[in-house]
């Protein structure tokens, strides 16, 4: 912000009565950051969300890294992309 890297980052998916769950994504100075809001009647354990992001991550950038970026690229081509290297 105004030149000043930051060092912390906090941030939440805004919630209303109707959204059971809010995921949030943020990236900032080569870091990704994110967020799990959830209502308890409907979600009774997001830290079980949480503790997946870390492999799913991990699978999104395999994907990236793998494709051909010269083309578009969509889901399914993502899927077999994944499907062919794990």
């Amino acid at each position: 912000m105004a030149g000043i890297e930051v060092r912390e980052l906090m941030f939440w998916v805004p919630q209303t009565g109707s959204i059971g769950l809010g995921l949030s994504i943020l990236s900032y100075n080569g870091r990704v950051h994110f967020g799990v809001v959830g209502d308890h009647k409907r979600v009774k354990d997001p830290d079980a969300i949480v503790q997946r992001f870390g492999a799913e991550f991990e699978k999104l950038l395999l994907i990236a890294l793998m494709e051909d970026w010269s083309e578009d690229f969509g889901a399914p081509d993502a899927a077999a992309t994944l499907a062919r290297y794990l």
